[in-house]
C-alpha cells in the first residue's frame, strides 16, 4: 500500500512539473521563474527560445522526480525516500542556477531603459 501512495503522491508532483514545462514551452510572452518577475518589452531577445529553454528546465526537473517515483514504487519507501531527498537536495538548488544561465543567455540589456 505504501508503494501505491508513493506512486500517487510523487507521480502527481512530477506531473505538475511536467505540465509547467509544457505550458511555459508554449507561452507567447516570456515565462518567468517562480519569482513573479515581469519583463519589459524586448528584454528577452528571443522569447520562443527562452521559453523552450525554461520549459526544458522544468521538464528536466520533472524527469528526476519521475525517476524517483519509479524507483520508490518498485523498491519501496526507504529507497524511494532516499531518492526523493537526493532529488530535491540536488535538484532544487540547481533550478535557480540553471535559470540564471538561461536568463543571461537571452537577456538583451540594450532593450532595457
Amino acid at each position: 500500500m505504501g508503494n501505491i501512495a508513493f506512486l500517487i503522491i510523487m507521480g502527481s508532483v512530477a506531473g505538475v512539473f511536467t505540465g509547467l514545462g509544457i505550458w511555459v514551452w508554449h507561452k507567447k510572452e516570456p515565462g518567468n521563474f517562480w519569482t513573479g518577475q515581469e519583463f519589459q518589452p524586448g528584454e528577452i531577445r528571443d522569447v520562443m527560445k527562452y521559453n523552450h529553454a525554461l520549459g526544458m528546465l522544468w521538464i528536466g526537473f520533472s524527469v528526476l522526480i519521475w525517476i524517483t517515483t519509479i524507483v520508490g514504487t518498485i523498491f519501496g519507501g526507504k529507497i524511494g525516500g532516499l531518492c526523493m531527498i537526493g532529488c530535491f537536495v540536488v535538484g532544487i538548488p540547481m533550478l535557480p542556477v540553471i535559470y540564471n544561465m538561461i536568463y543571461k543567455k537571452y537577456y538583451d540589456p540594450k532593450k532595457v531603459g
